[in-house]
């Protein structure tokens, strides 16, 4: 399978790791420019010429939690005018040539609006890692904010 990705994300976050294809509106924030946040869903937040760039914690079930331990906010679709991250502990950069890649699909319903959270799962010796499909995951992390039974 090519997704056309040049380059991956490896994501660390909740003891997994994911991969995710690395496209030009993903934005890596440190941890220093970021608040923590008290008031919504959001765990962190970036105020960047005034509009609030909201980011997420997922604990081992993808489901949302407002504490965890991150180093870095990796922002989705940046390019936007309300984009939304991922905190997470650790990531790194990937040559996709160093990859093997295959089409996946989640067993069951999809998350949100019919997509689902993988499309992908990377092959490497004995291990494999599933592949985030962007635009479900922004959907799913903006859908957060007004989910009910948001985790604690």
């Amino acid at each position: 399978m090519s997704s056309g990705a040049r380059h991956y994300l490896e994501l660390k976050f909740a003891g997994h790791t994911f991969l995710m294809p690395n496209t030009p509106d993903v934005s890596i924030e440190p941890r220093e420019n970021m608040q923590i946040e008290r008031r919504g869903r959001a765990a962190a937040i970036r105020s960047l010429q005034g509009v609030l760039w909201q980011a997420y914690i997922l604990d081992g079930d993808l489901r949302p939690v407002t504490d965890g331990v991150w180093t870095r906010a990796v922002f989705l679709n940046a390019r936007a005018k309300s984009p939304v991250g991922l905190l997470v502990d650790d990531l790194r950069l990937l040559p996709a040539d160093s990859l093997r890649i295959e089409a996946f699909t989640p067993l069951g319903p999809a998350p949100v609006s019919g997509q689902h959270l993988f499309h992908a799962a990377a092959m490497q010796a004995s291990t494999l890692t599933l592949v985030f499909a962007p635009t479900a995951l922004t959907a799913y992390l903006q859908a957060q904010e007004g989910a009910d039974g948001f985790g604690r």
